[in-house]
């Protein structure tokens, strides 16, 4: 079987990884904890979705917009929702979301990362995606962060270069380490308490493996930290999701997604 290689597949692992994990506070130094392949959660399905509305063409406010309800109204009954994002859908997207900073539009925006070659033109669709649904300054900082993580770690640039552009370009603090987030961190949704910290989670790894055991032992919003994490790592050159996590995870999807995955992966990944 060839298993997907992209960002997005990474940022997938990470929140299957990551979902039994959401709230049971996992904290351990050591990262003897399970991989528990169980479900998928809104992280995916939206991740899947922005995929799809890229592989469709029309990249238009509107077209996405259609394609989040949609891919949402689908598993409108699946306990995953956070409520005000699924009032949003529910209502065919007319709820006001003006000044919602959660992480969100963050946690599904990988797949742009691979919509150009120019990171300005990235970030403006990250920015785009974000405002749908979480019109937000912080939270469109979050998903720009995120996608350009992923965006120049596809590149190859080295991750000391790329923590600095963060930093100097969001204002984030990067310069902390696991080990000093870990005692004082508790579960955050904001972007600017939790997409930081997914970042740190993947600069100081050698692997993927250890990106997402290092969100997860946070002890934070796990899924969604494991998968912006996870997202840049699969993004790396030499982090690729390793075999014993992509299988079980890539078999765990509906049909429809694993197609949604492969034809991503047959246009994006050699970019």
């Amino acid at each position: 079987m060839n298993l997907p290689v992209t960002g997005i597949f990474g940022a997938i692992c990470g929140d299957i990884i990551g979902l039994p994990y959401e709230f049971r506070r996992t904290r351990t130094k050591d990262y003897n904890f399970p991989f528990k392949i169980q479900d998928f959660s809104d992280d995916t399905i939206l991740t899947v979705a922005i995929a799809h509305w890229m592989l469709n063409g029309e990249l238009t406010p509107e077209a996405l917009r259609r394609q989040l309800i949609d891919y949402s109204l689908l598993f409108k009954d699946k306990n995953v929702w956070g409520r005000g994002y699924q009032a949003w859908f529910l209502s065919g997207g007319t709820i006001d979301r003006r000044g919602i900073a959660s992480n969100g539009a963050a946690m599904r925006v990988s797949p742009i990362a691979y919509i150009s070659e120019d990171i300005e033109e990235v970030l403006r669709f990250a920015s785009m995606s974000a405002r749908l649904t979480h019109d937000s300054d912080e939270a469109e900082r979050g998903a720009q962060a995120v996608a350009a993580c992923v965006f120049y770690a596809r590149k190859g640039y080295e991750k000391t270069k790329i923590r600095d552009l963060i930093a100097s370009r969001f204002g984030y603090d990067l310069n902390r380490t696991v080990e000093q987030i870990r005692p004082v961190y508790h579960f955050e949704i904001l972007c600017d308490r939790c997409v930081p910290e997914s970042i740190i989670c993947w600069l100081e790894a050698d692997t993927y493996e250890q990106t997402v055991r290092n969100a997860v032992s946070l002890g934070g919003d796990a899924d969604t930290m494991a998968a912006m994490a996870g997202a840049i790592a699969a993004a790396t050159p030499g982090m690729t999701v390793p075999e014993h996590i992509a299988k079980p995870c890539f078999e765990l999807l509906p049909d429809a997604f694993k197609e949604v995955v492969r034809r991503f992966d047959e246009v994006y990944a050699c970019l």
